[in-house]
């Protein structure tokens, strides 16, 4: 591959020359340069810059072509020159070190020149740019046209919770979980499935070039959020599709609590209890009962979570209060109790054995006569039925007997 000093200047010079040459009109249709609009390649591997000459006639002949970067500023600048018989030039410019290789890949001195395509080794940040392929021909003129280099980096990405230290007092929003794309260009984009507020941020990547993305995800701690499963989706030009990376969320929260074993039902004299609930993250590490009036009554005595009431009396006619505490703070819950003087009296078990005794007998016994009622009525249908058919047979019969003894004591 020849380098700039070579035959550099000479070969620049004849294509400013060749570029600035206005091409007639009929000449515009004699032959067409195609070229990809955009060309992505990842960072370090090799991209292939599209340009072949499609020609409408035959008698089409290249004298140069050149390919142009545009750098930050919008200023154009020759990368790489071929002449269809010096071969190929890459003028030197110090932002190009010397790993970094330009390669016509298909271009040959003395030969027909119809794919000027340039090769672009080891791709940089740097090299994404906007680059024109201009053809110089004879007798034609010249073309150009322009295609976008795109320089990708796939990142890394990961998800994992975060320690929340909590102190009694807290009650913010902290961050409970992180999602890392490092190393992307361009910058990745993160979003959580979790309708709640994340702290997005960029940095340089281990690469030059590229970016590390992280978001923090923040809430408040509660139950409803501990053990919560979340998702992180990471959307990057490079990726097929997003990538979901799934954390169970692990928050402390102070204690939620709430109190049964009451139903408006404590009457004087019976034994009761009540039980303290509680839901929290750390486990708790104490319990206590008490009344809005200080103290627990004579009668109430507290083992942990239960408060037992060995006989319900008028000092019980109060408002307990169970406190649960933790590392991150306290929690508690109150019951009021209304004592009753007694129970309803009700029905013994005896009696109300008795009860559903007679009612079945009788149950049995308006059955039984009414069976009696529909047989009897029955048997009665039936007999009226045979009289009414016999009945004028009889009639009949006597009628004749009559004739006959008659007839027989006629003289």
């Amino acid at each position: 591959m020849a380098r700039a000093g070579t035959f550099g200047p000479s070969l620049l010079l004849l294509s400013l020359l060749l570029l600035s040459w206005p091409p007639a009109g009929a000449e515009i249709a004699a032959f067409q340069v195609e070229v990809q609009p955009l060309v992505r390649g990842f960072l370090g591997e090799d991209a292939t810059l599209l340009c072949k000459l499609q020609l409408q006639e035959h008698d089409v002949r290249v004298t140069l072509v050149t390919w142009q970067q545009q750098d930050p500023a919008g200023v154009p600048r020759s990368v790489a020159v071929f002449h269809p018989t010096q071969g190929a030039s890459y003028p030197a410019d110090p932002s190009f070190p010397e790993h970094r290789k330009l390669e016509f890949v298909a271009a040959r001195p003395g030969e027909k020149l119809r794919d000027l395509s340039l090769a672009v080794r080891g791709l940089r940040a740097e090299d994404e740019a906007n680059y024109t392929c201009h053809i110089a021909t004879f007798p034609h003129g010249s073309k150009s046209a322009s295609t976008w280099l795109r320089v990708l980096a796939k990142p890394q990405n990961k998800a994992e919770t975060q320690e929340v230290l909590l102190s009694p007092l807290d009650q913010e929003p902290v961050p409970v979980a992180c999602c890392v794309s490092m190393g992307g260009r361009p910058p990745a984009r993160i979003s959580w499935s979790l309708d709640a507020k994340a702290n997005n941020s960029q940095e340089p990547g281990p690469l030059p070039g590229t970016f590390t993305t992280t978001s923090l995800l923040t809430l408040i701690p509660s139950s409803q959020v501990d053990g919560k499963n979340v998702t992180c989706t990471v959307e990057h030009e490079s990726f097929e599709k997003p990538v979901l990376l799934s954390v169970t969320l692990t928050v402390p929260y102070p204690p939620e609590v709430s109190i049964s074993g009451y139903k408006d039902n404590w009457y004087l004299g019976r034994s009761e209890a009540l039980k303290c609930h509680f839901r929290s993250n750390p486990e708790p590490t104490s319990y206590d009962w008490n009344t809005t009036l200080g103290p627990l009554p004579p009668s109430a005595v507290a083992q942990g979570t239960n408060l037992l009431v060995h006989s319900v009396d008028k000092s019980v006619n109060t408002t307990f209060i169970c406190h649960v505490t933790n590392a991150v703070g306290t929690g508690k819950a109150e019951q009021t109790i209304l004592v009753k003087e007694e129970p309803p009296k009700g029905l013994s078990p005896g009696i109300l054995a008795l009860i559903i005794i007679l009612a079945v007998v009788s149950v049995v016994v308006v059955g039984a006569m009414l069976c009696k009622w529909w047989y009897k009525r029955f048997r009665q249908n039936q007999h009226n039925s045979v009289a009414n058919s016999r009945g004028p047979v009889m009639e009949r019969m006597d009628v004749s007997y009559s004739t006959v003894n008659c007839e027989a004591s006629s003289p």
